[in-house]
């Protein structure tokens, strides 16, 4: 089954309004069936890096792309275990309950692109979801013919 992404690199604060490459970068989303977002769990505020993003969502066009299906995906926990197991587990469950509520879905999952740990599972998922947000949209659009 093929599974088609569209990477939308550098989506900065403001993008909405056009800044940098915002518009070119939020028309390639607007075709799309769900959005993946990557949050870089080194980060210092990863959570403030994803509520941006979401921000920017809302503001661009009529803020559909707000309400479009989501996953969202922390990346780079490989980084965490160099911590040592503790540290890991507590960064985890913090982050963890910190995207939950801004999420509002429980559509969160972990990997590691840099040694592939969870993207088989990752891709899985995707793909099963992706099939299943084409036949809610085809429900929606038969039933709007009738």
């Amino acid at each position: 089954e093929e599974l088609v992404l569209c990477d939308v690199p550098g989506l900065i604060e403001g993008a909405a309004e056009g800044v940098g490459l915002g518009h070119a970068f939020l028309r390639h989303v607007e075709r799309c069936h769900v959005i993946v977002h990557l949050v870089d769990g080194t980060k210092e505020d990863p959570l403030g890096d994803f509520n941006m993003l979401n921000r920017e969502l809302v503001r661009y066009g009529n803020g559909k792309l707000a309400d479009m299906a989501q996953v969202v995906v922390v990346n780079k926990i490989d980084k965490w275990n160099e911590e040592g197991y503790d540290i890991a587990a507590d960064k985890k469950a913090k982050l963890e309950a910190q995207l939950k509520q801004a999420m509002k879905h429980t559509r969160l999952m972990y990997m590691s692109a840099m040694n592939g740990d969870g993207v088989d599972d990752l891709m899985s998922r995707m793909a099963m979801f992706v099939r299943k947000v084409k036949e809610t949209k085809q429900k929606v659009a038969e039933a709007n013919e009738n």
